[in-house]
């Protein structure tokens, strides 16, 4: 294990790990210290994976979708890995500013219960069948709201950063939103989870408006700008302008995704023969360094897997704390801002950075790209698409009925009696009721989705 060296971070970060909650109205309660032995992270913690949302983790697809084989994970699983290495990267990093941590009068530990529930919450959002999921859910926004929207006479409801915004789904943006409005308080905060472990959770600090905009990434939606902003202000990121600032924190909680994804997507593979023994061995030996004697002793392909994926995991846990560590008084005063920790260890002079660029390659090509993976995907945009035709429109015709334009029919009281707790709230803007027919589709699990839109369609009663 490598040894960390001591740092000072800026005086400032105490904001950094800011216990204060987030819930409605601006309203903070002054401190989010627990009555139990708990830490306030903790609490964080479980409230996320207490909830509804994490629970469907369970039948989203990670990569594989609807696998038929029960040791390829699915989302909730490299939920958990995330955590698991989450919580090792915070704290080894706690480790390396001791004298900073007592005057706040927290440990290592608590650092390492804050990264870890950022990773708990950082695929809440992403949509049934993934990142396929979101490029469905958007085709067909992109593709029909404007049109139906103009049919209702709604043409210049919304003004066009709202159309453009709705317009998009983003998995995300979709997760800050379940995060801090949609369950358990609804439209009272949430969760009501601390300001920090929200802000670590925020990957990308900007809209979809935002110029910083990259491959169609940002961090919540314009109905939640306001909460964003009251986040990134208590955590001491939002700028005079407006701007906010990536929470250090946060590529730990992405350099956590981004080990757990590369390696055992990676090892996924090998349990689906998309790669073969030789070649996975032959990648994942370039981790090994000194361990090379004990993986030798070992005797069936079961062990020498599992002990190849721990070993680089471990390792590249070890090296991504280094790097963080070594740069965290820069991220803390935002005098950079840098490429994800794993990209630049791949491109690193490490013993393993080239058997590292050279699996992330091969995920790309191979696994990615997988033909059974491909041809339900596609299946998904139909699927996706015939659920929204229902529902979004319902949502519409429900503000047109509760603003007096409208009588609401028979047929979209039924379609809104489908979507239940998650319908819009009396007195919510027109963005706000479109929101919601689309968080009912992007939140169902896989096999919802499927045998909802079959029996919507009249295949299967």
């Amino acid at each position: 294990m490598n040894q960390l060296p001591a740092i000072a971070p800026a005086p400032s970060f105490g904001r950094l790990v800011d216990r204060g909650r987030i819930v409605a109205d601006g309203r903070r309660p002054p401190s989010a210290r627990s009555r139990s032995e708990r830490s306030a992270f903790q609490v964080d913690q479980d409230r996320i994976i207490f909830s509804r949302p994490f629970r469907r983790l369970q039948a989203k697809t990670q990569v594989h979708p609807l696998p038929t084989n029960d040791h390829i994970r699915n989302r909730l699983i490299h939920t958990l890995e995330v955590a698991s290495v989450g919580r090792s990267l915070g704290t080894r990093f706690g480790q390396a500013i001791p004298g900073t941590l007592g005057e706040l009068g927290m440990e290592a530990a608590e650092l390492g219960h804050l990264v870890q529930a950022a990773c708990f919450a950082h695929d809440i959002g992403n949509p049934t069948f993934g990142h396929t999921g979101e490029a469905a859910i958007s085709a067909w926004l992109q593709k029909n709201l404007r049109g139906l929207l103009h049919d209702e006479g709604l043409g210049q409801a919304l003004d066009g950063d709202s159309l453009d915004d709705l317009e998009k789904f983003e998995g995300n943006a979709q997760g800050f939103r379940i995060l801090t409005k949609l369950d358990n308080n609804r439209y009272r905060g949430g969760l009501q989870l601390t300001a920090a472990t929200l802000a670590s959770f925020v990957k990308y600090p900007w809209t979809s408006a935002d110029p910083r905009v990259r491959e169609g990434k940002f961090g919540f939606y314009l109905t939640e700008a306001d909460i964003a902003a009251r986040v990134f202000s208590a955590t001491g990121l939002a700028g005079a302008d407006g701007r906010l600032r990536r929470h250090p924190f946060a590529w730990l909680t992405e350099a956590a995704d981004d080990i757990c994804y590369t390696i055992a997507d990676f090892e996924d593979a090998e349990e689906m023969d998309i790669v073969a023994m030789r070649e996975f061995e032959w990648f994942m030996r370039q981790f090994l360094g000194e361990s090379q004697a004990r993986y030798e002793a070992l005797t069936s392909d079961l062990e020498r897997v599992g002990y190849l994926r721990g070993n680089a995991i471990g390792t590249l846990i070890d090296d991504a704390a280094l790097l963080f560590a070594k740069e965290a008084p820069a991220l803390v005063d935002g005098s950079i801002d840098p490429p994800p920790l794993l990209d630049r260890l791949a491109a690193s002079d490490a013993h393993y950075a080239a058997a590292l660029k050279g699996i992330q390659q091969f995920n790309r090509k191979h696994v990615y790209s997988d033909r059974r993976k491909v041809e339900v995907e596609i299946a998904a945009y139909d699927m996706l698409g015939g659920l929204l035709g229902h529902f979004v429109p319902a949502t519409i015709r429900q503000w047109q009925a509760r603003q007096k334009l409208i009588a609401l029919s028979y047929k979209d009281s039924q379609v809104l009696g489908l979507i239940g707790e998650y319908a819009p709230a009396e007195g919510t803007s027109l963005a706000e009721h479109i929101r919601c027919g689309i968080d009912f589709v992007g939140g169902m699990t896989d096999r919802y989705a499927l045998l909802l839109f079959r029996r919507l369609k009249g295949i299967t009663f």
